[in-house]
């Protein structure tokens, strides 16, 4: 009786992270004619179904429907390098760029809505003779808490920036290095129904986890290296872009299933996975940024 419950435990113990089979097919997008993708950063959807693709060709922010046909283009004129794209619950389009060092949310129906940042200008902050103005050096990513509060990725200044629903400035967390609380490539942010805020510390190889205040609470290390983060179904999930790899997490910290890319530089096959959404089918939809495509990884029982 002994030995069967031991065997029970073990199996229950490794039962825990799959090495899933996805069938991996082009996501299909249909573009104006003469129009194309350049290096894809960021997917996201909203509640409708609207799946939106920031990349770095011609035309930058696009919106398209369930099937796939293309209904317009955002913010055009806007972006120097796109790189983070989120939707809040209000369906606002939220994006950040690295080269301009804004951050930008849209209307559902396109328009400028907040500006947080100043257009080319790189620093931490200007508080001078009554001013309020925080400034970002290469924002990467961007989250909303469950009461409309901001949290800005700022890679430059090794930190996570807190804004009030109206952009203004709450507080600020990090520094380079580390240690507890410290950041190397600080890159990616997502927030949980439970109040915790996963970041991305790229570069240190772990995931962070804080408080809606800042406050260090627990590490996940040796992940591989963390680019962007979404979470889907009380889990987290994460590509990395050095192994051309997508992982799935238990909000714990567990490692459920992973997914080896094969990496090259034809259809189908990864070239620097970085953005990822999983759609409400279930469906893993990844950005390519050197193949210039999303791809569509589909669960085997799917």
């Amino acid at each position: 009786m002994k030995n069967v419950s031991l065997i029970l435990f073990l199996l229950a113990s490794f039962s825990v992270f799959s090495e899933t089979r996805f069938s991996v097919k082009p996501a299909k997008f249909t573009l104006p004619i003469g129009w194309s993708f350049g290096e894809v950063a960021g997917i996201s959807e909203n509640d409708m179904g609207h799946t939106f693709i920031f990349n770095r060709g011609a035309h930058q922010l696009l919106e398209f429907d369930k099937r796939g046909r293309f209904v317009k283009e955002i913010g055009q004129g806007n972006f120097t390098k796109p790189h983070g794209l989120r939707i809040d619950r209000h369906g606002n389009i939220w994006t950040t760029d690295v080269n301009n060092h804004l951050v930008l949310r849209f209307s559902p129906e396109g328009k400028v809505t907040m500006v947080l940042g100043m257009k080319n200008k790189v620093g931490s902050g200007w508080f001078d003779r009554d001013y309020n103005l925080v400034l970002f050096d290469s924002p990467q990513d961007v989250a909303f808490d469950q009461f409309d509060n901001i949290y800005v990725v700022d890679k430059g200044n090794a930190r996570i920036v807190k804004f009030s629903p109206d952009g203004l400035l709450i507080k600020t967390w990090g520094t380079s290095g580390a240690n507890q609380g410290e950041f190397n490539f600080v890159h990616s942010i997502v927030i949980d129904g439970n109040n915790n805020v996963y970041v991305a510390d790229r570069e240190n190889k772990r995931i962070q986890v804080f408080d809606l205040d800042g406050n260090y609470k627990e590490q996940w290390n040796d992940i591989g290296y963390p680019y962007v983060l979404t979470l889907s179904n009380n889990t987290l999930w994460m590509t990395d872009a050095r192994a051309e790899k997508v992982q799935q997490f238990s909000l714990d910290g567990e490692l459920l299933t992973t997914y080896q890319g094969q990496a090259g530089r034809n259809p189908n096959q990864f070239g620097f996975v970085h953005g990822i959404h999983i759609s409400k089918q279930g469906i893993v939809k990844v950005t390519q940024v050197l193949n210039w495509s999303v791809l569509s990884l589909i669960p085997e029982n799917k």
